[in-house]
């Protein structure tokens, strides 16, 4: 039987574990953007490409289906490696099929390379959580985790519009290429800093890797694709969505039988602190992509603003989440775990109550309050979830709990990305039908709007004049009654701070 992985001590303040620090949020944010800089590009890119828009977002697909893929399988990696190899080859690979990306000449291998992409991405964030959590000691974590934080949730806010940016003045082909400078950066502090751990000589479990990668990749497609083919309408959404389904039993009951000796070791759920940590951290990573979905939606197509206007309220948003993220650990201080959590979570639903009470009459700075309470609520309990995840996991099992902690995260990005396009599309058809479906030309209200208009336009004109004011009133109802589940979803949730069941830490003598 393999030596257990023989983990670095943590280190002292000073030059050392600072760089160690900033190593790793570089490395984490540099992961964290690609997740949507393309996001923005996809129009320029299937014009370029001769892509139609439904085929171009397999670019989108396939990178998240590679990067789930090798997050679960992190622990292993790492063990079989070595921590500081396996964050090198994920750089290198990285940065290599970045390139191979922007060089493409079709879609097909376009697809292909961001799926390579995704694959060396994977281990890139579990690996830099790790790494902090390794380099202080434990009642620092939650302070040093909130700046992995702010890289980890920053880089899919900061993601479209440095990709639009690239797109518009440059070319889509440069949101790829920039990974080159920022890789070769990542590759020096990388030798520089970061320690090694030993590579051990374990077995893998081919048929547990298989399983699971027929399951998260099962999964990302259909939630990623569900939309475009019309969801349980589609006999191969059916299909995918039942592949998962019996691929995730047999992954969970090989992996309570084998252990350690699975690919992954499931049974880190068994410790309530790391599973209850992981399901949160799921929910709040959904909310999270919930508001960057919903927001330019409202800002710009609902309220017709700049997008530049757009971008700086959104931006505002995000100084909230950092100074949430810093405040975490302080709070800490006097505050147990459970009242911080609860505390998150009802600033989190007032905030998502507040988004969902903008109208076409708000201005920008009446947009600004509801975004900051989101965002700071959210970042008040990640860094707790991030640092508590980790109370009872032993040293040697830091990798594979970072990789199971981030897999779940990312999965909670993609079920909130999916439920949020579905409740949109369905909400706006369902509002439609039940406020407009009924209105016809012999309404005497309709009459005299029309008479309103004037009598220079066309009847055709003024119908669809109507037709598109109707359109964006049911627009920003359907996303207000999204942001309303949210809140009241978030409310419930505060209540389970209970299960922190910490008494509150004794302060410091100063």
């Amino acid at each position: 039987m393999a030596e257990p992985v023989v983990h670095i001590k943590a280190l002292p303040p000073g030059f050392q574990r600072n760089m160690i620090i900033a190593t790793t949020l570089f490395v984490a944010l540099m992961a964290s953007i690609d997740l949507t800089i393309v996001t923005v590009a996809l129009p320029y890119m299937a014009g370029s490409l001769n892509a139609t828009p439904d085929d171009i977002t397999w670019v989108v697909t396939m990178f998240a289906v590679g990067q789930a893929i090798v997050i679960g399988i992190t622990g292993h990696l790492s063990r079989l490696l070595g921590r500081k190899v396996l964050v090198l080859t994920a750089v290198i690979g990285f940065t290599l099929s970045s390139v191979a990306c922007g060089l493409a000449q079709d879609l097909d291998m376009i697809v292909f390379f961001r799926f390579i992409q995704g694959l060396f991405s994977g281990p890139l964030i579990p690996l830099s959580q790790a790494m902090l959590i390794d380099a202080v000691e434990e009642d620092e974590r939650a302070k040093v985790l909130s700046f992995w934080v702010v890289g980890v949730m920053g880089g899919p806010a900061i993601g479209p519009l440095l990709g639009g940016y690239l797109a518009q003045e440059l070319d889509w082909r440069w949101n790829f290429w920039v990974n080159i400078p920022v890789g070769a950066v990542a590759l020096i502090l990388i030798l520089a800093f970061v320690r090694r751990t030993p590579h051990l000589n374990v077995r893998t479990d081919w048929l547990g890797l298989g399983f699971l990668a027929v399951f998260l990749a099962s999964l990302q497609i259909a939630l990623n694709q569900g939309d475009n083919l019309d969801w349980l309408g589609s006999k191969a959404i059916v299909v995918l969505l039942l592949v998962s389904g019996i691929c995730a039993l047999v992954v969970l009951l090989r992996g309570l039988e084998l252990g350690s000796r699975h690919i992954i070791d499931v049974r880190l759920f068994g410790d309530p602190h790391f599973a209850l940590c992981c399901l949160f951290i799921g929910v709040f990573g959904s909310g999270f992509l919930s508001l960057m979905i919903l927001a330019p939606l409202l800002f710009v197509d609902s309220f017709g603003w700049e997008v530049s206007t757009a971008g700086i309220v959104i931006g505002i948003y995000g100084v909230g989440g950092v100074t949430g993220a810093f405040v975490a650990s302080r709070i800490q201080a006097f505050l147990s775990v459970r009242v911080v959590f609860f505390i998150g979570c009802m600033l989190y639903a007032v905030g998502w109550y507040l988004f969902s009470r903008l109208d076409g009459n708000t201005g920008l700075w009446q947009a600004v309050p509801a975004g900051v309470c989101i965002e700071f609520g959210m970042m008040l309990v990640f860094p707790l979830l991030a640092a508590r995840a980790f109370t009872n996991l032993p040293a040697d099992l830091r990798d594979e709990g970072a990789g199971l902690f981030n897999l779940v995260k990312t999965l909670g990005f993609s079920f909130g990305t999916t439920a949020v396009g579905t409740m949109f599309y369905q909400g706006q058809l369902a509002n439609w039908n039940r406020y407009v479906g009924n209105i016809s030309e012999s309404n005497p209200v309709l009459g005299q709007y029309l008479d309103d208009l004037g009598s220079t336009e066309t009847f055709d004109t003024k119908m669809a004049y109507i037709a598109e004011l109707l359109q964006l009133q049911m627009q920003i109802l359907t996303i207000s009654q999204i942001a309303e589940k949210i809140a009241f979803a978030m409310f419930v949730l505060a209540f389970f701070a209970v299960f922190f069941g910490d008494p509150k830490p004794k302060l410091k003598p100063a």
